[in-house]
Formats: structure tokens, sequence, C-alpha cells
């Protein structure tokens, strides 16, 4: 091959190279909304229990790690492993217990976040064994439910899917989160079309929604893909989120 007709075609090889890797971006557009800000945890796959607000500290648990971050999230530290998720974080005086099962139900068919093995002191940086303490493990706190006073409750909304019509075995579609509010209820719209998987309110009213690399499709609700990434995602509202409700 003559050496101009050589540099022609890899000239051509190196275009169509680099028009395949525009075709298959490895991560996602950025995120940009006047209402809410996204987060990450590398490699985290999932983001569930959060505890704390990203102005001082705050702790989120991942597929199988609880993480923390007092910078808003622009490094974060590993300070236990649970080889799971944890469900939900219960605070109770200046003590927080990581919740490890959700399989209960209460007498209003509530789903439960409960049992607890360790706790800590100081906002997630040190955790201690219950038992070692002589400390009760049976704790439990709604699952995904916040209420903002009497009148306002927040709920993650499961939608299932029956698998060949049997009601005892469902797919799990996107989850909505719902407002409760004077006897009424509603879904409240969000920018994006992850699978959630908690809801925590800070004390400045912010919600912030816990989040997978799960893509949903908004008519159907199934997965259609993911981000590339695998990272645990955290969207959190600029509002107090009584201001996105209303």
């Amino acid at each position: 091959m003559k050496p101009m007709k050589l540099l022609k075609t890899i000239a051509m090889m190196m275009v169509l190279s680099s028009c395949a890797k525009k075709e298959m971006p490895d991560v996602p557009p950025t995120f940009n909304d006047p209402n809410w800000t996204r987060i990450e945890i590398a490699d985290g796959k999932e983001a569930h229990a959060i505890y704390g607000n990203i102005d001082d500290t705050l702790m989120v648990s991942t597929l199988t790690e609880i993480y923390q971050t007092t910078n808003k999230g622009k490094t974060w530290q590993r300070t236990k492993v649970n080889h799971q998720p944890i469900y939900g974080f219960l605070s109770v005086k200046d003590t927080v217990f990581a919740l490890q099962a959700n399989s209960l139900k209460n007498k209003d068919n509530q789903l439960l976040a409960t049992f607890s093995q360790f706790f800590t002191l100081d906002k997630g940086f040190t955790w201690k064994r219950c038992t070692q303490y002589n400390v009760s493990e049976e704790r439990s706190q709604e699952f995904a439910t916040i209420a903002l006073d009497n009148q306002v409750k927040i709920k993650l909304k499961e939608n299932l899917e029956p698998i060949n019509g049997n009601p005892d075995h469902n797919y799990i579609l996107k989850r909505d989160i719902e407002i409760f509010e004077h006897g009424f209820s509603k879904i409240l719209p969000v920018p994006f079309d992850n699978q959630i998987t908690n809801l925590h309110v800070d004390e400045m009213g912010r919600l912030y929604v816990s989040a997978t690399q799960s893509i949903h499709d908004k008519k159907t609700g199934k997965s259609v893909s993911s981000e590339k990434n695998q990272p645990a995602i955290i969207y959190i509202s600029k509002k107090n989120v009584k201001e996105l409700i209303n």
C-alpha cells in the first residue's frame, strides 16, 4: 500500500473510532436543574439511608458500606463496611442506630426499617456494637417515610407488576415520591429517572433522595439502562421541600 493511501486509511479509522466513542459515553450528561443538586459516591452502586445535612456532616449508606462527607460531597470517607445496605438511620438523642432490615410491617401495613447491631455517637465517624454496651438491638421506624408536620407526610411509593400474573411475585418498577396532605395524595415530580431507594429531610427542610444507577422508562417504569460508572447517587432539593410540593 502506498504511503499516502495508508495515511488516509489510518485517518479514517481514527475518525470512525472517535465517532464510536461519542455514541457510547462513559459518563452521563452533567446534571443541571434549578431545584435539585446531584452528588455521587464513586462505585457505591446504590445509595440507601441518609443522615445529617450537606452543609455539615452527611452520612450515607451504599450497597455494602457507610460513607461520610464533611465538605459537601467533594470527598467521602468510608467509616464502616456492612456487606449490605442500611435501610434507616434512627436518631435517639445523641445516638444514631443503623437499621439493617426492612422486612416487617406494622398494623397499618407500613414497611419498617428494623434491628440495629451498631450505633454511633459522633455522626458516623466511629461505630460501636450494641451488645458490647448492653444496648438493645430492637429498634424500628417507618421505612422511607417523613412526617413534615401533622398535615404533611412524604413516603416512598412502591410500584409493582405481577410476574406471570402472580400477585405474590412482582417486578419492582420505578418508585415514586408520594405526598400526603390534608387527606389527599399526589406524586412529587422529579427531574431524574433513577430508581429511588430512600428519603431523608434535614433540619432546613431539604429533601434528600437516595438513588441507584438504574434508569427507568418514564412511561412503563421498567429499567431500560444503567449509568456506566456505577455511582451511589443522592439528589438534594435546593429549596425547602414544602416549596416543591406547593
